[in-house]
């Protein structure tokens, strides 16, 4: 029996995929994204094809390219994340039937944030095979690096179940403004980054990944406009909570322990300036930690005032001195 096409303007029953994907009435908006095609096309970077071959690493101590390492393992754990959360984005909004530019724009970003991850990953590889934790580390500094990547980890799986949740239960435009914080926060450190870098392979690559980021931001904020202007009160508290758990997330990242985190704060404070240090001695020039904070904070600052022009609440952040509401639903705790 031929199956029949629904007319015009007909919905699609929920969930619906293969062939009626196709059918009459899939909205398609008209070329609003063409721009990112263009740009990515023009932009076009592989990590395979920077410098790496005259990337002399025998130049830097066991414990320079151990802290080198540990500082790219911070990049990855974030990025690494980006594959994942922009896939069950991008699954989410065919689900949802949502409009060919979207799609498409969400899938030029998930491009760009695998070659991020691969960049990391060769990065890594090139500095230390097997870091992190297929690797024994041959310094102090190293084994200290090493625990904290796992709790690392760990507060980064716990963030990822916080995102896949917020994305199923509210859609996509629950967690729009989660990923424009990291993105904000990771241009800037990119930036910071770029012109620190004495490796020719290390600075290129922070320069693309700046420019991938700013264009992932533009991105962002236009469904921003699209989407939150019709938010129900519910959606809103759910916007506040996703993006007070990624401001805890990369808080334990990328910044020095807060008082009364648990665990021995002392100590991986100072293995963590000691890192910074052995980095920058090598000729990587990693931001300080209250310079790390200054710039997070900006970037959660720049999204408490795009979350203002939709009467959105921003969640308060202690660490990062940023007030707000107290109250989120689907935070992230941690013990």
């Amino acid at each position: 029996m031929q199956q029949q096409i629904p007319p015009v303007g007909t919905p699609l029953p929920p969930g619906t995929l293969g062939p009626d994907a196709l059918a009459p009435g899939w909205p398609a908006a008209p070329g609003g994204f063409d721009w990112l095609w263009e740009s990515v096309r023009q932009q076009f970077w592989r990590p395979t094809d920077l410098a790496w071959s005259i990337l002399d690493t025998d130049a830097y101590t066991p414990a320079q390219r151990e802290a080198i390492a540990y500082w790219w393992s911070l990049l990855a754990a974030i990025e690494g994340l980006g594959p994942p959360t922009l896939a069950a984005a991008l699954v989410r909004a065919g689900e949802q039937h949502d409009e060919d530019d979207v799609r498409w724009s969400l899938m030029a970003m998930l491009r760009d944030e695998m070659s991020h991850e691969q960049l990391c990953r060769i990065a890594i590889q090139r500095l230390e095979p097997g870091w992190p934790l297929g690797y024994p580390p041959r310094t102090s500094l190293g084994r200290c690096a090493q625990r904290h990547l796992r709790q690392v980890y760990q507060d980064s799986d716990q963030f990822w179940h916080s995102y896949r949740r917020a994305l199923d239960r509210h859609g996509l435009h629950a967690v729009t403004g989660a990923l424009l914080l990291v993105k904000l926060t990771m241009a800037a450190l990119y930036e910071r980054l770029a012109p620190c870098c004495a490796a020719p392979a290390f600075a290129a690559a922070f320069r693309h990944a700046a420019r991938d980021s700013q264009r992932h931001r533009a991105v962002l904020q236009a469904l921003v406009a699209r989407d939150w202007p019709a938010l129900t009160p519910h959606e809103r508290s759910a916007v506040t909570a996703q993006v007070r758990s990624t401001a805890w997330w990369l808080s334990r990242v990328l910044l020095e322990p807060a008082d009364g985190r648990p665990g021995p704060a002392g100590e991986l404070t100072a293995s963590q300036r000691a890192c910074a240090a052995a980095a920058s001695a090598a000729g990587f020039g990693v931001p300080t930690a209250e310079r790390r904070q200054e710039l997070l904070r900006a970037a959660l600052l720049e999204v408490k005032e795009i979350l203002g022009r939709y009467h959105i609440s921003c969640p308060a952040v202690p660490q990062l001195a940023v007030g707000g509401t107290q109250e989120a639903e689907e935070v992230v705790h941690t013990g």
